[in-house]
């Protein structure tokens, strides 16, 4: 990579487009707790706004895996930040739940359009044994964006209220759009990419009257979604996905409210305590990282080993709930940090393994929509069940997800990793 300054400058703009998503999303995580203080809503109500967005959000990434497939990334991404950022600037506006569930409903679907063809593009100009170090340290940016999204928006809440930190989000986003436009421009015109995957090859060859040639396993790998996905476990998959959604998403949405509730401290401080899980999270893409290089590659395998770890972490912070902030803290960080891991291999490393056959984007829309499924059930549903049984009640339950999340991805391991050694084999 180092002698690739091309590629850097993609991976670059890349992040940094992300991260910029990021501050566009969870801007309305952290204004939760300031809303409900100054508007009188409830939480079911605001949970719904949150709903509104994951549920948006996984039906886009269903369907941008596919346009990513067949689309320019270029303006799909540039579309989905410019309007993000429109619907960020309309919240600022908001004032009533069913204005603002319709805004952040349609700030879903548009940042949809941002992931999976950024992965497209990844797959299209990276060479393959880059591709998954590349994918997993481009998903730092969401714990970065994390970070800074909740840390920038306790400034805003401490000066001006959190209307302010929709604006700031709507002018970050905008301006991103046009470097986003002007920068992959350039890369256009500097760096060609490295070739046709094997359905665009397939493609050409079709229009020329011929037939495809594809290496090894490449050409039975190249069938329909729903081929893959039953010859290589990944129907399995899905109900861990919404679990790993649920978990990463929908708890870190209701975190400030938690310890806010808990432990009695102020709106301000309870976002400002909640900027320590991002900076953990980030150590989670690290764990990604370092099983991409080190062990041998069983991305559901690995996953496995990370929800045993979330489990662990929420069956103590069950059982010390309401004694100890610190520790209430630092289990929930270790829990998401966890699930970041998992997100790292599930959504961006495993998906880039796909792009030897064409389908790297759609793969990873797949998959994505499985996760943000899960976090759009749990934005609602962790306030509507904190609100009825209590924090106590409802962190046992997430405890009990993550095992049974567990349980599926061992069911799926082993016809992964012999569906990937076949994968691996077939590329070019």
């Amino acid at each position: 990579m180092k002698k690739e300054p091309g590629i850097r400058f993609l991976f670059l703009l890349c992040w940094c487009s992300y991260f910029c998503a990021y501050l566009g999303r969870l801007n309305y995580s952290a204004a939760l707790t300031d809303m409900i203080r100054s508007e009188g809503f409830g939480k079911g109500e605001t949970g719904l706004i949150g709903t509104a967005f994951f549920f948006a959000y996984g039906a886009g990434q269903f369907v941008s895996g596919f346009l990513g497939d067949r689309l320019p990334a270029k303006w799909l991404v540039f579309a989905g930040l410019g309007c993000s950022g429109v619907c960020n600037l309309l919240m600022a506006q908001g004032g009533t739940i069913g204005f603002m569930i319709g805004v952040w409903c349609v700030n879903g679907l548009v940042q949809a359009l941002i992931w999976s063809p950024m992965l497209r593009l990844v797959t299209d100009y990276c060479r393959v044994e880059v591709r998954p170090k590349l994918c997993a340290a481009l998903n730092s940016a969401v714990p970065v964006g994390t970070m800074a999204a909740y840390g920038i928006t306790a400034v805003v809440l401490g000066v001006s209220g959190w209307r302010s930190a929709f604006l700031l989000g709507g002018v970050c986003l905008m301006a991103m759009s046009l470097v986003w436009l002007w920068g992959i421009t350039r890369m256009e015109r500097t760096v060609p990419a490295r070739g046709q995957t094997v359905c665009q090859a397939g493609q050409t060859a079709s229009a020329q009257g011929k037939q495809p040639q594809r290496a090894g396993s490449a050409g039975k790998t190249a069938a329909g979604l729903g081929g893959i996905l039953v010859q290589s476990g990944l129907i399995l998959l899905f109900a861990a996905l919404f679990v790993q959604g649920a978990l990463k998403d929908g708890v870190t949405t209701w975190i400030p409210v938690y310890i806010q509730e808990t432990y009695g401290v102020s709106p301000i401080l309870a976002v400002a305590g909640t900027m320590v899980i991002p900076l953990c999270n980030l150590f989670g893409v690290w764990l990604a990282s370092a099983a991409c290089r080190h062990m041998e590659r069983n991305e559901i395998a690995v996953s496995a080993g990370f929800f045993a770890v979330c489990a662990a972490a929420l069956t103590v912070l069950w059982l010390g709930s309401g004694k100890s902030m610190a520790v209430s803290m630092g289990m929930l960080a270790l829990s998401t940090t966890a699930m970041m891991a998992v997100n790292t291999m599930l959504t961006a490393v495993l998906p880039s393994c796909f792009g030897a056959v064409g389908k790297a984007s759609s793969m990873s829309g797949l998959l994505n929509s499985a996760v943000y499924s899960g976090g759009a059930v749990s934005a609602y549903g962790i306030g509507s069940l904190a609100g009825r049984f209590g924090w106590t009640a409802t962190i046992l339950i997430w405890a009990v997800m993550a095992a049974a999340a567990l349980s599926i991805c061992c069911l799926a391991a082993g016809r992964w990793g012999s569906y990937r050694r076949e994968l691996a084999g077939g590329r070019r």
